[in-house]
């Protein structure tokens, strides 16, 4: 998110770099709630696997939708002073879903 800061100066509106940052990693942890809450209610990680793309998708998008709806909240609530564009909060959201995806598939491997 900082990277993306310096290059789209119109939709990312910040206090300073640790608010970013502070930012980048509630967005991670809302994402892991959401994570837990599909485990809750019987989509789990093995059975997400069995589904194949089909838990893919929805693991992608669950993701997706929980960084949009926690940052919306966040904001809500006063707990940013980082202030998104719309097209800044779904590429904030796109790209940080892939990190995720990513990191859960890797972590999935050890």
């Amino acid at each position: 998110m900082m990277a993306l800061a310096k290059y789209m100066p119109n939709e990312i509106t910040h206090s300073g770099i640790m608010s970013l940052f502070i930012l980048s990693f509630v967005l991670f942890i809302i994402a892991g709630i959401f994570s837990k809450i599909l485990g809750l209610i019987g989509l789990n990680g093995q059975k997400l696997d069995e589904l194949g793309f089909h838990g893919l998708i929805i693991s992608v998008l669950s993701s997706f939708f929980s960084i949009i709806v926690g940052y919306y909240w966040m904001k809500t609530f006063h707990l940013t002073s980082v202030e998104l564009s719309s097209i800044g909060i779904l590429i904030i959201a796109v790209i940080t879903t892939f990190v995720l995806t990513a990191l859960t598939r890797m972590l999935e491997k050890l």
